[in-house]
This record gives C-alpha cells, structure tokens and sequence, in this order.
C-alpha cells in the first residue's frame, strides 16, 4: 500500500506518514488504533517487552511457586537468595 493509499483511507497527509515512518514521530492514539485496526497488528509489541523465552524446567518451576502459598514464599526467597549468593562467592 502506498502512503498515499493509506492517507487517503486514514484522511492523513501522506507527509504525516513519513513522518511516522522514516522521522520517528509518534502517532497520535486515534491513528495508532486506526493503523494497527487497518492492519491487524497486536499492540502488544508497541506496549510490553518481550519477555525472553523460558525452557519448559523455568516453566515447571514457576508453576510450581504458583501454588506455593504467600505463608511460604519466604522459604522460596531464601534459597533463591543463597544458591545466588553462592554462586557469586565461587566466581570470585
């Protein structure tokens, strides 16, 4: 689609395009609902950062302290907090 394509269907000068395209000028909220409407894009990418991919054992493990109780969680902080601790002792 050109931009003067997507202009005429958004009533936008095709230069405010530009500008969003190649300037780094942010759009209003009114034409980011009506681009990512347009184009079927998630706003998710615009909004949260991307998590990095865990493996299926972080996974476990976060279910897991999912169902522990808050009574506890301190237990969970602990060892957290000592394999961490030991772990920076060795590396130096």
């Amino acid at each position: 689609m050109t931009r003067e394509q997507l202009g005429g269907k958004l009533n936008l000068a095709p230069r405010y395009i530009v500008s969003i395209e190649n300037e780094g000028q942010h759009p209003s909220l009114q034409v980011l609902y009506e681009l990512v409407t347009l184009f079927n894009i998630s706003v998710d990418q615009f909004f949260f950062e991307k998590k990095p991919e865990r493996s299926t054992l972080r996974r476990q493990v976060d279910g897991l302290i999912d169902s522990i109780s808050e009574r506890d969680l301190p237990i969970i902080e602990a060892t957290a907090r000592g394999i961490i601790e030991t772990r920076t002792e060795t590396e130096d």
